[in-house]
């Protein structure tokens, strides 16, 4: 059997519906319902406040309140050196957040979809994710979050 036809095979017996079903759009922690957007957020406001060290960068994530809504409020709450918007740049800013990082930060970098991160591949894979064995382990502690918003 050729690939083509395994493919065939494959797109012909897959049903989306049945995968959409099974997804669950919100959850519950300790009886509280929420959906994953409002738990990200709950997650991200609980850092800031914990931590004077955390910011968010992306694009729309502060006055437009994230291109999902996943940062609502926070810009109102902790300002623009905390919450910032960056240019329509996903190689710039994710590099920004690597070198943040880099300087004790910690970053977290929101993507408006996750096939824009791909324009930053090279910051992620390269900078973020090697920067400990490129420096032979001088810059070993570098904590940083990508968030990335998939749709289904």
């Amino acid at each position: 059997m050729s690939v083509s036809q395994r493919f065939f095979l494959f797109a012909k017996s897959f049903r989306p519906q049945l995968c959409s079903r099974s997804l669950k759009t919100s959850s519950s922690v300790f009886g509280t319902k929420m959906t994953v957007r409002d738990a990200l957020n709950s997650a991200m406001r609980e850092e800031l406040e914990r931590d004077k060290d955390v910011i968010i960068l992306g694009e729309e994530v502060a006055e437009y309140d994230g291109a999902y809504k996943v940062t609502k409020g926070l810009w109102k709450m902790f300002g623009d050196s905390r919450v910032m918007d960056t240019p329509i740049t996903e190689m710039g800013f994710a590099g920004i957040a690597v070198g943040a990082a880099m300087a004790g930060l910690k970053p977290i970098c929101e993507f408006m979809t996750f096939n824009f991160a791909m324009q930053a591949i090279d910051q992620i894979i390269n900078s973020a994710a090697k920067s400990s064995y490129m420096s032979a382990g001088l810059v070993s502690k570098t904590v940083l979050c990508f968030l990335l918003n998939c749709h289904v």
